[in-house]
């Protein structure tokens, strides 16, 4: 094994392993906060819940409240999360060398194809190890911290089983990719197969007389035997090391007998749908033309397809929910009554018998915030991208300093912010008038404010993720991060007061927790956002003078 190409492998991959294992620890944290206090009545409500939901999760509830958390995370977000690492790591383990064209300085070293796979997959292997290993920790600390053990509950265990599993996937999307020379290709079918596999285990066990074809599915050993109650099945976790093992063995077999690419692994499939006339077509009036526009307006016409997209596909939304609403007026209360708690904080407890809680539970508490988010984000990242792309050399060679280019781009991502929330809050206008709906004008404004504030206090956290290390990864991670985590824990904070102080940390307490669109502006909460951008702006804009550019 080569231990320098051993080493640079792990340092390139440890930091979205981390990144991933966080919002799992993350996450249970906030389960184990929000649930541990409300103790049977939750455990009962699952229980209540249909078989098919309950199968295909995975959820046990025979040792309370604890047990039931934990195989929420071991039995369905966890191995998504570990297996996507593996997946993304085991596909561009030579075919990501082929594709970037790298593969060329390393075939100059004078070693052998079998011991540059050997190295890079051993890379695989430890990062994929080290990811379970810091969720198993992760997951026994969340346990632990709210005073309840582990004697009975096998996290470890559990966490032996995800990673087999794991493992064979990221196996999987080594061997496909290796044999091909498409990175693509290899993570394309490997996570087709660990979503087919998710299904078939829990939709097969629930057909009379087909129960057994659950077990050709990879996903279901990872409850088999239940190792989060009577520790690790090894017959289960054999077999599938033993299918990993034997793949990573067709990599090695089929390296040896084609030639290797520079550059010509193949295009992504994106590509290859963009290169389509037809297609090239669609985007090309979409983005328009680029001109010399300026920072601002270039940023902006790269954005415009994401931005005519999301911010159309809200408007749209918005403006036929009115007429919706009036069809499901009469009935719609008694239904959205027999949900718990726990599942209408999800929403800000919205009154859908009135049209402002029909509004804000189906349209402002979640699908609003995603599509401004996904704009703000990806504009935020937009300098980043520069310098990944090399065109940062490029920005400088006009007559503008380098604070200048900074702020053009901030001022960019708050454009693009404000324009779709402003697509939100037309939608709603269309929505209110065509159903006749009489909601207040001032407080439609007063929500479409306070989402655009939620989009550029997002775009900004980007922003500095961006100016500060000219990583997109980092960028869209921290942006992303605090999207899900402030959502979440205003979600949580709505079932359990403890949460409450921790939830004013949050952008969502301030977009939404008093439900403008029927109570109107509380004056200092736009602020507040407006604040908190500004900062995180003008610290990003400091932080990318004061670095070493990349491009």
């Amino acid at each position: 094994m080569l231990q320098t190409l051993y080493l640079k492998s792990v340092r390139d991959r440890w930091l979205g392993a981390v990144i991933g294992v966080a919002a799992l620890t993350a996450t249970a944290f906030m389960s184990m906060w929000a649930y541990s206090g409300i103790g049977d009545d939750v455990v009962g409500f699952f229980d209540q819940m249909p078989d098919f939901y309950r199968t295909s999760i995975g959820l046990s509830s025979s040792g309370g409240v604890t047990t039931l958390m934990m195989s929420m995370m071991l039995n369905f977000l966890g191995p998504f999360v570990i297996a996507g690492i593996a997946i993304s790591i085991g596909a561009g383990v030579i075919a990501g060398e082929e594709r970037t064209g790298t593969v060329n300085i390393l075939t100059t070293v004078p070693r052998s194809r079998r011991r540059l796979l050997a190295s890079k997959t051993a890379a695989m292997i430890s990062v994929v190890v080290g990811a379970g290993l810091l969720s198993w920790a992760g997951y026994a600390l969340a346990v632990m911290s709210f005073g309840e053990g582990l004697s009975e509950v096998h996290v470890g265990a559990s966490t032996v089983h995800v990673l087999a599993v794991a493992l064979l996937f990221g196996a999987l999307a080594l061997a496909i990719s290796t044999a091909t020379g498409q990175q693509a290709l290899g993570s394309g079918i490997a996570a087709g197969l660990l979503i087919l596999s998710f299904l078939i285990s829990g939709v097969v066990p629930l057909i009379a007389g087909y129960e057994d074809w659950a077990k050709v599915s990879p996903w279901f050993y990872i409850g088999d035997g239940e190792p989060l109650t009577n520790g690790v099945q090894w017959a289960p976790v054999s077999i599938m090391l033993a299918v990993a093992v034997a793949l990573i063995g067709v990599a090695f077999w089929t390296l040896e007998g084609r030639d290797l690419r520079s550059g010509e692994g193949g295009l992504p499939i994106l590509e290859r749908l963009t290169a389509e006339p037809r297609v090239e077509k669609a985007l090309t009036m979409l983005q328009g033309r680029a001109g010399a526009k300026g920072i601002v307006g270039l940023t902006l016409t790269e954005g415009r397809a994401i931005m005519i997209i999301a911010g159309g596909g809200i408007f749209m939304m918005m403006a036929v929910m009115g007429l919706l609403f009036l069809a499901v007026a009469d009935f719609v209360g008694d239904f959205v009554e027999v949900f718990p708690d726990s599942i209408m904080a999800i929403v800000g407890f919205a009154d859908y018998t009135t049209p402002e809680g029909w509004f804000h539970g189906e349209g402002l508490s979640i699908v609003a915030p995603v599509a401004v988010a996904v704009v703000a984000i990806n504009r935020g990242m937009s300098l980043a991208v520069e310098e990944r792309t090399r065109r940062a050399s490029l920005l400088f060679g006009n007559p503008v300093s380098r604070a200048g280019v900074a702020w053009r781009k901030l001022a960019a991502t708050m454009i693009a912010a404000v324009a779709t929330a402003a697509l939100t809050g037309a939608g709603i206008a269309v929505g209110n008038v065509s159903a006749s709906l009489d909601m207040s004008w001032a407080n439609i404004g007063a929500a479409t404010l306070l989402l655009a504030l939620l989009a550029t206090t997002l775009g900004a956290v980007a922003f500095l993720g961006a100016a500060a290390t000219g990583n997109p990864a980092v960028a869209n991670g921290a942006g992303t991060g605090v999207a899900i985590l402030g959502w979440a824990i205003v979600s949580f904070a709505a079932v359990n007061d403890a949460l409450l102080p921790w939830a004013k940390l949050s952008p969502f307490y301030y977009y939404s927790w008093h439900l403008p669109l029927e109570n109107g502006l509380i004056w200092w909460h736009p602020l507040v956002l407006a604040g908190a951008t500004a900062v995180l702006g003008a610290i990003g804009v400091w932080a990318y003078t004061r670095r070493d550019l990349k491009g």
